[in-house]
């Protein structure tokens, strides 16, 4: 991608940051006497900050070697550029649409699994990681944080979820 690409790139992303952060301070405030002092836009709200740094970052300072010319529009592992992102958006997609489904442990690990093993990790380590992430997000979000996530076919006989 050319410099002017990732500095096109950059600054769609820090867009898409402020909108998040614009959106997010439309939701509702706290419930009053629930004794959280936390809002549905919190998460959303530093998402957008991070997006918005990230952009900004990304439109400001070119990352990768410098000199490097891509002339066949294909990236260090012989994948054409837009392989990534697109995996990443398939999975994006398969979770807004599969996570009720599936639930969300078994398809986060998938997915987790699927993009780990793209980006060059062996199998057995992606696999452990992958089961071991989606466990711990699926319990921070929906024990500590109590965010309902889909339970899937987990549901019946899965009691302590």
């Amino acid at each position: 991608m050319t410099n002017l690409g990732d500095r096109a790139l950059g600054l769609l992303i820090a867009a898409f940051g402020i909108g998040v952060i614009y959106m997010a301070l439309q939701l509702p405030e706290p419930m009053a006497g629930s004794h959280i002092a936390y809002g549905p836009g919190f998460f959303p709200v530093l998402l957008g900050i991070v997006a918005t740094i990230a952009g900004v970052a990304l439109a400001i300072v070119r990352p990768g070697i410098p000199g490097e010319v891509d002339t066949d529009g294909l990236s260090q592992a012989g994948r054409p550029r837009f392989a990534g992102p697109a995996l990443v958006l398939l999975s994006m997609l398969a979770y807004v649409y599969l996570s009720d489904l599936i639930g969300f442990i078994p398809l986060a690990a998938v997915t987790l699994a699927i993009l780990l093993v793209f980006g060059g990790m062996r199998l057995l380590p992606a696999l452990v990681l992958s089961i071991v992430a989606s466990v711990s997000i699926y319990f921070m979000f929906s024990k500590g944080l109590l965010v309902p996530l889909p339970r899937g076919p987990l549901q019946t006989w899965a009691i302590w979820l």
